[in-house]
């Protein structure tokens, strides 16, 4: 058996890695999604659930959100593994995301508490919330499919 203090450090790489610039998907990077789909559908709070693959409100489980969770059950699995530990000893692993849609100063902050708990319900977070800026204040993936369909339509108008 692994020592737990070891694990410490966990939820926060979670988060980390999830945040990344390696998280890019479609347009987009995580902390750019959370930020969009919150101000789009008036959520200040988004929970990921890494283990179950769950994201809540349902209003927020968009496929971008949830393009690198098995990424990050791979990450835990290998944390766990490194420590001593089998990946059934967490029952637990999420990341509470926090985005102040309500302060018009903070337009592209993302707040984000992960952590983890054990089988034996010890719970493992880190000491500072972790804080994301999305790379892009007014990101807005719909507009960027629209202007990407209008630039196909033009090349077809010049094509002879």
């Amino acid at each position: 058996m692994g020592k737990t203090r070891n694990l410490n450090g966990t939820p926060g790489n979670l988060a980390l890695s999830y945040l990344s610039t390696l998280g890019y998907y479609d347009g987009g990077y995580m902390a750019d999604w959370l930020n969009f789909i919150a101000r789009e559908k008036n959520i200040k709070k988004i929970e990921i659930d890494i283990l179950n693959d769950k994201i809540e409100p349902k209003e927020a489980a968009i496929t971008p959100l949830k393009s690198d969770l098995k990424k990050l059950r791979g990450i835990l699995k290998k944390d766990l593994s490194n420590s001593g530990f089998e990946m059934d000893f967490i029952k637990k692993a999420v990341m509470e995301f926090e985005i102040p849609i309500d302060n018009l100063r903070i337009k592209n902050t993302v707040y984000c508490y992960p952590f983890i708990e054990d089988e034996n319900g010890k719970i493992y977070k880190p000491k500072k919330r972790i804080i994301e800026t999305a790379y892009e204040v007014d990101f807005n993936p719909i507009k960027k499919m629209k202007m990407k369909s209008e630039r196909v339509e033009n090349r077809r108008d010049f094509q002879c």
